[in-house]
């Protein structure tokens, strides 16, 4: 090791494509504001959503949504009633995934994987 050395430094960016398995996308009409990479189930108008985690409880308690996720989207939709693009199938890394707030990835990766959609992680 000399006094000179140079350190060296990696980048690693985003990755979100973990494999070859084969993507097939969807597309239908977004119920909401959705971020890219985003799990999503349909809500009972047949919109694009994002899954949500158990909520509330008592008369206002709202089962979670995580079972019934229906892919994850390929790109940001910026407001309701706008087209979406969703991922029916494909291996993700699932450090890129844009989780709603309190669904972890324990939620949806077995129903995912019931879709064909398997989430790898970076390691």
């Amino acid at each position: 090791m000399g006094m000179y050395d140079i350190e060296t430094r990696t980048y690693e960016p985003k990755n979100f494509f973990a494999g070859d398995f084969p993507t097939k996308t969807e597309s239908g009409i977004a119920g909401e504001a959705l971020a890219e990479y985003t799990p999503v189930t349909k809500n009972s108008e047949g919109k694009i959503v994002a899954v949500a985690a158990a909520s509330g409880s008592g008369d206002s308690a709202k089962a979670a949504t995580t079972g019934d996720v229906i892919g994850i989207t390929a790109a940001a939709v910026e407001a309701a009633d706008d087209p979406v693009v969703y991922y029916l199938t494909g291996e993700f890394f699932e450090e890129a995934l844009n989780l709603p707030e309190n669904v972890t990835v324990e939620a949806i990766k077995e129903p995912l994987r019931k879709l064909s959609i398997f989430l790898r992680t970076l390691n």
